[in-house]
């Protein structure tokens, strides 16, 4: 979204998530349980306004003005500008204007201490009315004017009437502020806890957006989260932040980025062409490093597999794979020919190996390997990699037969074995692993000496995703539907919301990663 159609929110990262901002011109919810930072927001949300010309309106049900003041005296908030007014309305039991000689006592809503607002001069004469629906849509229809307006919270004014009713009145005060007087409204309010329907329940439905706040401990120590759970019409970040609330910067959404900078990058990447996928990991797979390819045991992995070979194949490189069950030969050949390549073709050109541990593949076939011992590896990669030879090397290897064929110890010695002999800059080596078959130990071991981890599965509803979870550069902790196609490459994957950082380098790689990006 543009300036023109986005309210920045006082920080970049929020704003990046946000797609620039909250929403002109309409309302959105901030909501959390106590000190989560919904007040501290939704000021710092009006001083940025204030800090762009915009007329501002803070509205609290629950503070004094001194109570405001105090609440806000150590932030970096122009609680002094003209531009920004603060108003003290609440709810509370009383005589009312209705009923002088107090004959029928009940709620009444009063602005108090308006004649010590900061900022301006707000002095509207009468202030003790009987709280009614025709009250509270007259009391709001003076706010109209303002650019943005904030009401923390809405829970300050729900008591006086039933949860039907308030939500009605609460529509009205939206259509009066957005579509009356075109401002930019934020709601706070309370997390509903256990028993009936919140304040936050009501309105959620009736907003543009919603940003959930949060607290969590983390090994005993207690962090502030922030989601944009619901923003209609804008691809915003759906991924959850910590918010950092602090005197000098106010409250920040944070990390900016979750993986290295471009200037430390010691990488490069292997595109694998297949849409969206490239970009969520940073550009491609990771070259000269270990890539570990984590499945569930019932999300389709060949076709990634396959796409991961063409690529190589593209490329120029030899191709070495320790195959899983899905690429017995007919499997492999299969894959292949979808690709446009002939598996004989590429073993006659030197151009495919095989690694068979699980004696599916014919051992008198030129290419194939058949090993039974981890000597017996080491020899057969020995052969497909000489010393001597430049030629890059893609090498496609099920992790879980080096467990089951071998044993976890000589698994782990392969797995450093490969790291001096199928890793040097131009290489691409992807393990492919099921956890769920293997130890703990085991997949800690394999996920730690990998340089980027990427996970699919399927879910309850038969939809297959994709997640980063470890990664050098890229969306890491970002999650991606997975979808097939019926043209090559034959699967494509959602792709991250454009306005995030940019995980690519903007400077070439270092020259000894010729892949470049």
């Amino acid at each position: 979204m543009s300036d023109e159609t986005a309210a920045s929110v006082g920080d970049d990262v929020l704003d990046r998530m946000l797609r620039g901002g909250l929403p002109r011109g309409q309302a959105t919810l901030v909501r959390g349980g106590p000190g989560t930072g919904k007040s501290t927001l939704s000021m710092q949300f009006l001083d940025a306004g204030v800090r762009a010309g915009e007329e501002c309106l803070y509205v609290t049900t629950e503070q004094t003005l001194d109570d405001v003041a105090d609440s806000f005296s150590a932030f970096p908030f122009a609680l002094d500008d003209d531009r920004l007014d603060v108003l003290s309305l609440h709810a509370t039991p009383g005589t009312t204007l209705e009923h002088p000689e107090g004959a029928d006592d009940g709620m009444t809503l009063q602005r108090l201490d308006d004649d010590a607002a900061i900022g301006g001069d707000f002095s509207f004469g009468e202030y003790t009315r009987e709280l009614t629906a025709a009250t509270l849509r007259e009391e709001f229809r003076r706010y109209a004017d303002y650019d943005r307006v904030v009401l923390d919270s809405a829970n300050g004014l729900a008591g006086f009437t039933d949860s039907r009713t308030y939500r009605r009145i609460l529509l009205d005060v939206i259509a009066t502020l957005t579509d009356e007087g075109d401002a930019t409204v934020l709601f706070t309010a309370e997390r509903g806890g256990d028993g009936g329907e919140s304040v936050g329940d009501l309105l959620q439905y009736a907003v543009h957006g919603v940003l959930s706040l949060s607290r969590e401990r983390i090994r005993d120590d207690g962090h502030r989260f922030i989601e944009i759970t619901k923003l209609r019409g804008v691809d915003h970040d759906t991924r959850k932040l910590e918010l950092h609330i602090d005197d000098e910067r106010g409250a920040r959404a944070v990390p900016g980025r979750r993986s290295q900078p471009p200037a430390v990058k010691t990488h490069g990447h292997r595109p694998v062409g297949v849409d969206g996928f490239d970009d969520l990991v940073g550009g491609g797979v990771v070259a000269g490093a270990g890539v570990l390819f984590e499945h569930d045991g019932t999300a389709n992995v060949s076709t990634f597999l396959g796409s991961f070979l063409d690529a190589a194949l593209a490329r120029g490189d030899r191709l070495a794979v320790v195959p899983t069950i899905h690429l017995r030969p007919h499997g492999l050949e299969t894959i292949l020919s979808g690709f446009g390549h002939d598996a004989d073709d590429l073993f006659a050109a030197g151009r495919l190996h095989v690694v068979d541990l699980i004696g599916t593949w014919d051992a008198d076939r030129d290419g194939v390997h058949a090993p039974d011992t981890a000597d017996g590896v080491r020899e057969a990669f020995d052969s497909i990699r000489p010393s001597d030879d430049e030629a890059a090397l893609t090498s496609i290897v099920n992790a879980d037969a080096y467990v089951n064929a071998l044993s976890p110890a000589e698994a782990r010695a392969l797995r450093y074995y490969e790291e001096s002999h199928l890793v040097r800059p131009s290489d691409t080596l992807v393990h492919v692993h099921n956890p769920g078959i293997a130890a703990d130990e085991v997949s800690a071991f394999f996920e730690n000496t990998a340089e980027q981890v990427i996970e699919t599965w399927l879910s309850d509803s038969g939809l297959q995703y994709v997640h980063l979870r470890k990664s050098p550069c890229g969306f890491v902790g970002t999650t991606s539907l997975v979808e097939y196609l019926n043209e090559k490459p034959y699967v494509a994957v959602q792709g991250p919301p454009s306005d995030r950082e940019n995980p690519m380098a903007e400077e070439p790689y270092p020259e000894e990663y010729p892949s470049g990006k």
